[in-house]
C-alpha cells in the first residue's frame, strides 16, 4: 500500500514539474511576443519572429499557442474563465444580480493583479486598427458561458432569457470601467472604480 501511495505522489511530483515546465515556457513566449509587439507592431510580428525570439520552431510555438490573437488576448479570457469558476461560491440562495456583483469584482481584482501586462496589451491592441475594438470587447463572447454557470447554480436563475438581460448590464459596466482604467494607464484601482460604477448603478434600479 505505501508503494502504492509513494508511486502516485512521484507521479503528481512529475506532472507538477511539467505543469511549471510548460508555463515558463508559455511566459517566455508571451514576454518575448509583447515585446516584438511593442517594437516592431503587432502586425509587422510574425510568428516566426516569436519562435526565432525564443529560439524555437514555429511547430514547438503551436503546441503553447494556437495563434498570435491567442497570445494576446489569452489572459483576458483566462481571467473571465476563472472569473465564472468563483460563481461556484456564491450561496446558489443568492440572487442573480449579487452574484453577478461579486463575480465581475473578482474579475477587477484578477486584472489588478495584472495590472502592467493587461495595460501593455491594452496599448498594443490600441496601435492596432484591425484588433483594437476587439480588446475590451472579446469578453463579450463569455456571456453565454456566465449565463449557463447562473441557471445552473443559482436557484433563482430558472429562465436564461431573463438572465440575460441582468449579464449584459454587468458586463457592459465592467467594460466602461476597465476602459477607463486602462485609459489612465492603470494607474487606479480597477476593483475601487468599478465598484463605483456599480453603486452608480444600483441607484437607478434595485440591485
Amino acid at each position: 500500500m505505501d508503494d502504492i501511495i509513494s508511486s502516485q505522489d512521484e507521479k503528481n511530483q512529475l506532472l507538477s514539474l511539467r505543469e511549471r515546465k510548460k508555463r515558463l515556457v508559455q511566459t517566455t513566449i508571451e514576454e518575448t511576443a509583447l515585446q516584438l509587439f511593442q517594437q516592431k507592431g503587432y502586425e509587422q510580428t510574425s510568428i516566426q519572429d516569436i519562435a526565432d525570439a525564443v529560439m524555437m520552431s514555429t511547430r514547438t510555438f503551436f503546441r503553447y499557442f494556437a495563434s498570435k490573437e491567442e497570445v494576446l488576448f489569452g489572459p483576458m479570457h483566462a481571467a473571465m474563465t476563472d472569473a465564472i469558476s468563483s460563481l461556484q461560491r456564491v450561496a446558489p440562495t443568492e440572487s442573480p444580480q449579487k452574484a453577478l456583483r461579486a463575480t465581475f469584482l473578482y474579475l477587477a481584482g484578477l486584472y489588478q493583479l495584472r495590472r502592467d501586462s493587461f495595460l501593455i496589451r491594452y496599448q498594443v491592441a490600441a496601435q492596432t486598427p484591425s484588433i483594437a475594438s476587439l480588446y475590451l470587447y472579446a469578453l463579450l463572447e463569455k456571456e453565454p458561458a456566465i449565463c449557463d454557470a447562473l441557471c445552473s447554480h443559482l436557484e433563482s436563475a430558472t429562465n436564461r432569457d431573463e438572465i440575460r438581460f441582468p449579464v449584459a448590464i454587468f458586463m457592459t459596466t465592467f467594460l466602461v470601467a476597465a476602459a477607463e482604467w486602462l485609459k489612465h494607464e492603470a494607474q487606479e484601482d480597477l476593483v475601487v472604480l468599478l465598484g463605483g460604477y456599480l453603486e452608480r448603478l444600483s441607484s437607478l434600479s434595485p440591485m
